[in-house]
């Protein structure tokens, strides 16, 4: 049996400039964003280890973000279990 170890990939996202990161698990987290500077606007998002998500910047401003099981890591973690 192989241990699984969790590699996190949450999202961070800024709610008033609408910068965003990827904070992956041996990242140091953000105290303000970088961009706006701003410490309260922060937020994470937990991204479970078999999800995935993209962003789409609209045209009339705003962000799409679109969350997914990630098939190809969940089919070979399920095998690796087994």
């Amino acid at each position: 049996m192989i241990a699984m170890l969790k590699n996190y990939k949450d999202l961070v996202i800024c709610n008033n400039c609408k910068w965003a990161a990827s904070l992956m698990s041996d990242a140091m987290g953000f105290q303000r964003c970088p961009i706006c500077k701003r410490n309260d606007a922060l937020e994470v998002i937990p991204v479970d280890d078999h999800e995935r998500y993209s962003m789409h910047l609209l045209e009339k401003g705003g962000v799409e973000i679109e969350f997914s099981k990630d098939q190809m890591r969940w089919n070979r973690s399920a095998s690796d279990v087994a």
